[in-house]
């Protein structure tokens, strides 16, 4: 990782990490040894290093850092437990103590990595505010849509027409909603600099200023991503499976989109990716049921016809998202 990083000062972190980490494994091996515990044959685990080194390259720097903090919390906690049940004299408990200690200091100069870790957050919540939009919404107009229209093309074309529109009021919200929030703080950092002139206040303004365009770029590109992944399949099969596979779709988006927030958070990932998946499949597990409980009726319906159905539909759909929420 250190040899394709560019920032000077983190490669060098990184360089003097894996010395340290060198360290700490010829001492787990003469552990080991002393035990009895043959190590022969046994390498670094490759494949680990290729998918960090691949997810480095996809997710950026910061998330595989945050990857890799997370190991060294965890192995502290396993260091910790080995060091309160094993029987060593002190010397090695001393060794043992010596290496947590280097642990916990390893997981402060990750964090120290990331300085921009509130630009960071910011980020994290424009991308699932805008991408959980655009997947729900889009999924929620063509499941109507896809009951009263006829054909799939134009299913997708109306969905088009609605992700066109919610981009647009959604990058405006986040524009409008970000600019506030901005022009709040920039009045306190002008009267901070009335007072005491300052280089870095003046960036920590000049930052402000552009934080609102950058917002309203993120949440539109989020939503128009999420909202296409609902409508392709309507371009190649049927309404009904159509509908089945933008569900599923939509599930895994929300599931990934949601992992990927977690671990820039270093929340769980777990619980992050399910609980979006979860939440997404039950509502559109609750839309396709409505093509089942709607009696059939012919192509071409009267107006009034058009209207009941609406209607039905629509109670349905209500009644549906809040047995979601109980």
């Amino acid at each position: 990782l250190s040899s394709i990083t560019k920032e000077k000062d983190i490669r060098e972190n990184l360089e003097r990490l894996s010395r340290v980490e060198q360290d700490h494994s010829e001492f787990w091996k003469r552990m080991a040894e002393k035990n009895g515990i043959s190590l022969e044959g046994v390498k670094y685990r490759k494949k680990k290093v290729i998918f960090l080194l691949f997810i480095s390259k996809i997710l950026g720097k910061n998330l595989t850092i945050n990857i890799l903090e997370k190991g060294e919390i965890e192995s502290i906690y396993k260091y910790g437990n080995y060091l309160e049940s094993i029987k060593a004299d002190e010397t090695e408990k001393s060794q043992i103590s010596d290496i947590i200690n280097e642990e916990i200091s390893h997981e402060a100069v990750f964090q120290s990595f990331s300085p921009e870790k509130e630009d960071q957050l910011e980020n994290s919540r424009s991308i699932i505010y805008g991408m959980s939009d655009g997947l729900v919404e889009v999924l929620a107009a063509i499941a109507g849509l896809s009951q009263i229209i006829a054909s799939n093309v134009l299913v997708a074309m109306s969905g088009m027409v609605v992700a066109i529109g919610g981009t647009i009021s959604m990058s405006l919200g986040a524009y409008l909603s970000r600019t506030s929030e901005s022009e709040y703080r920039i009045s306190l950092l002008d009267k901070k600099q009335m007072i005491k002139k300052s280089p870095e206040r003046t960036d920590e303004i000049n930052r402000e200023n552009s934080k609102s365009k950058k917002a309203a770029l993120v949440v539109g590109i989020s939503y128009i991503l999420g909202s296409m992944i609902p409508i392709l399949p309507f371009f190649f099969f049927g309404n009904l499976i159509a509908l089945f596979i933008s569900v599923i779709f939509v599930a895994l988006a929300q599931a990934i989109s949601n992992s990927i927030v977690a671990l820039s958070l270093n929340t769980n990932i777990g619980k992050s990716s399910f609980k979006g998946g979860s939440i997404i499949s039950r509502s559109g597990s609750c839309n396709i049921r409505g093509w089942f409980c709607v009696p059939p009726f012919p192509e071409y319906i009267c107006w009034i016809r058009f209207k009941e159905r609406f209607y039905y539909q629509f109670v349905s759909f209500i009644n549906c998202q809040i047995q979601l929420f109980p």
